[in-house]
């Protein structure tokens, strides 16, 4: 994943050390760059969870099965268990 398109805002190492406590209440992504090279990402909370439960879902071999055979139409509707760790698969 190119780290420009999860981030709002390229911001040198030594902005953002200076500037910690502002960055993380403004809740927009940040790409931390030193000397001009990416470092760093700054995400929200909540950007980050999204992320870990994509990769979990991602990593669910039946669940992949599924999305890949409704993207194909081969699939009908079926209500997902959101308590279930697998969603119910």
């Amino acid at each position: 994943m190119d780290p420009m398109k999860a981030t709002e805002t390229t911001i040198p190492v030594k902005q953002a050390q200076a500037h910690l406590p502002q960055l993380c209440r403004s809740q927009k992504g940040y790409l931390i760059t030193d000397r001009d090279k990416a470092a760093a990402v700054l995400l929200p909370i909540a950007d980050y969870e999204a992320m870990i439960e994509t990769m979990d879902l991602l990593s669910n071999p039946k669940a992949m099965r599924s999305l890949r055979a409704a993207k194909a139409g081969k699939l009908t509707y079926r209500e997902l268990n959101l308590d279930d760790e697998n969603f119910g698969f």
